[in-house]
């Protein structure tokens, strides 16, 4: 199966967390970091998720907001710190690229956000992704 969302991290489950509704599915990078996933009790079920399995966390580019000197602390469950790798710029938008720890994370923000906050290559940032974004996968 193709995915075109351009986010596709494999992941190791370390816990699942069930609730009334919704699971929460904890992941572990290959670098260590960690992801949150929030889906239905149904997914978590018909994926079978359990702890040790190997999943896919997918989300899209433009779920990605970066953030460069944070100096806030946010809501957001997922706030993974990287380096940005590469930046490509289009007529309006631009593709970030963060490498956290060996895994790549791809950002699609405004031209005018890169430019605000005078990104470049070899900037420390943070990818923040809401767990409800994310979709988990299984082979």
């Amino acid at each position: 199966m193709c995915i075109s969302a351009r986010n596709q991290l494999n992941v190791e489950v370390s816990e699942v967390r069930t609730g009334a509704v919704n699971s929460l599915i904890v992941g572990k990078l290959a670098g260590g970091e960690v992801l949150k996933a929030t889906i239905t009790v149904d997914s978590e079920k018909a994926l079978d998720l359990k702890a040790g399995k190997q999943a896919i966390f997918l989300f899209k580019a433009s779920s990605v907001i970066v953030s460069k000197n944070n100096h806030i602390k946010l809501s957001a469950t997922n706030q993974i710190n990287g380096v940005v790798s590469e930046i490509k710029d289009g007529a309006v938008n631009a593709e970030v690229i963060i490498d956290a720890k060996g895994s790549k994370i791809s950002a699609v923000i405004t031209k005018e956000s890169v430019n605000g906050m005078d990104l470049k290559v070899g900037d420390n940032v943070t990818a923040i992704i809401k767990a409800t974004q994310i979709i988990v996968g299984v082979k």
